[in-house]
């Protein structure tokens, strides 16, 4: 048996996995234990620098700023490319220091295992890495498709341009009601983000989905209703030939006095699955309702109507939120609640990313959330200071209105049904006050009593 152990291990093989073992955890370690200097400073310094550089972007940055930091396509292929170049460093490093020719080039079998196990705990975590970026470099390169059609229509580039680092940035944010069996893609959901970087405040505008008679921004009016002007303007070319979205961003900003800078577009199905991929969002309902003409999708068996929900803490999944957030037909409830329930669930849902560690945690689920059905124009080089700034705001930091009542005013059209007509000037002057100039206090509207 005595006999049979040279073959399993050579004489210097615990000496040269010590040593390759070292260097697959910090690049020139395993030179250091082999007495090679010279080698040890040239694969270390670099890999040191890079870890140091690392730890302090992680020590003073927010993990919300620092995701923000690198979904960029253009960052995220750099640092694929990087991981590359990390990967191969190592592998050197781990060989040199395995293979030190002062030492007899002979290993044995338990040697040769050895090395094959390092080599492949060097490799894994590489290999895993890239594959999670290249799926993050394919989603976001889809997010943030800037000028990508809505629709059929061709789409001209933005020309409203950016605000500065210490302007009103506003972003029209819509949910799109785009299920399987709609004969029609409707904006059912419409709210204005107004985010104020001197001030660290944020204001949120909702729009009730049934406006007619909209001022458009090429001096024109839109008669029906305003969740259906993306689809007619992609429709519609010649009359549009912006596109949808642009068409819906300038009218939206004409109504309501001000520049639209950026949109972003969520179908209803990704707004389930980016609910469930942080695992669900907590909101206190106020107001208990029932809702006996929800459509129950995806909470109720086919056929089947109807939505309930009791006052107090709940947490609900994808199609729960969903169905608390366009629920209208209850006893008291309407198109104007709604949209006060939509805000509550865009902050749970800030609330739910920017806690517990879930950007990092569940961030597969996030890309395939992202990815297949979220769309926005917003630079990514404007993400990080809008994580950071997300990061630090607290509730009292966050104002909110719906266009309600006297600003809109209910009537009935023979063709369209119910509908709210607009009273431009005062839409105007409510907007003006929960939209300040930046710095300067937001005047939250409320509607006066009946």
């Amino acid at each position: 048996m005595d006999e049979a152990r040279p073959d399993l291990f050579a004489p210097d093989d615990v000496r040269w996995l010590v040593a390759a073992a070292g260097s697959a955890v910090i690049p020139g370690l395993g030179q250091l234990i082999n007495g090679r200097l010279r080698l040890a400073k040239w694969f270390g310094v670099p890999a040191l620098i890079l870890l140091a550089f690392v730890a302090l972007r992680v020590a003073t940055s927010s993990p919300a700023r620092l995701f923000a930091s690198v979904i960029s396509p253009t960052v995220l292929g750099l640092l694929l490319a990087l991981n590359v170049v990390v990967l191969a460093w190592r592998l050197a490093a781990v060989a040199h220091a395995f293979f030190d020719g002062r030492y007899q080039p002979r290993s044995g079998r338990g040697g040769a295992a050895g090395l094959a196990l390092i080599l492949v705990a060097v490799v894994v975590p590489h290999g895993l890495a890239n594959t999670l970026g290249s799926s993050a470099q394919a989603a976001f390169s889809n997010v943030f498709a800037s000028g990508q059609s809505t629709g059929p229509g061709p789409v001209a580039a933005s020309t409203s341009g950016g605000p500065g680092s210490n302007d009103r940035l506003n972003i029209l944010v819509t949910g799109v009601d785009s299920f399987p069996g709609r004969t029609e893609t409707l904006t059912d959901s419409l709210m204005v983000v107004s985010v104020d970087p001197v001030g660290k405040t944020v204001s949120m505008i909702s729009l009730p989905r049934d406006i007619i008679k909209v001022p458009l921004g090429n001096g024109n009016t839109f008669g029906p209703k305003i969740n259906s002007l993306m689809s007619y303007a992609d429709r519609h070319p010649d009359q549009f030939p912006q596109g949808g979205m642009r068409a819906l961003e300038d009218a939206i900003g004409t109504m309501l006095g001000i520049r639209i800078h950026y949109y972003a577009r969520i179908d209803f199905l990704g707004f389930v699955k980016l609910v469930d991929s942080v695992g669900g969002v907590d909101i206190d309902v106020k107001r208990a309702f029932d809702d006996p003409k929800y459509d129950g999708l995806g909470i109720n068996p086919p056929n089947v109507f109807g939505f309930a929900v009791t006052a107090g803490p709940h947490h609900f999944n994808g199609y729960e939120a969903l169905a608390y957030a366009r629920s209208r037909y209850a006893i008291g409830e309407s198109d104007f609640t709604r949209a006060g329930r939509q805000q509550e669930i865009l902050i749970a849902l800030k609330a739910r990313l920017l806690s517990d560690g879930s950007l990092i945690t569940r961030l597969p689920q996030l890309l395939d959330a992202f990815g297949a059905l979220v769309r926005t124009d917003i630079p990514t080089d404007r993400l990080p200071d809008l994580a950071a700034m997300a990061d630090e705001l607290s509730s009292g930091s966050i104002y909110r209105m719906v266009l309600g009542h006297p600003l809109v005013k209910p009537g009935n059209d023979p063709t369209l049904g119910s509908i709210q007509v607009p009273d431009l000037p005062a839409i105007r002057a409510a907007v003006a006050a929960i939209l300040p100039a930046p710095g300067k206090t937001p005047v939250a509207w409320t509607a006066p009593a009946p």
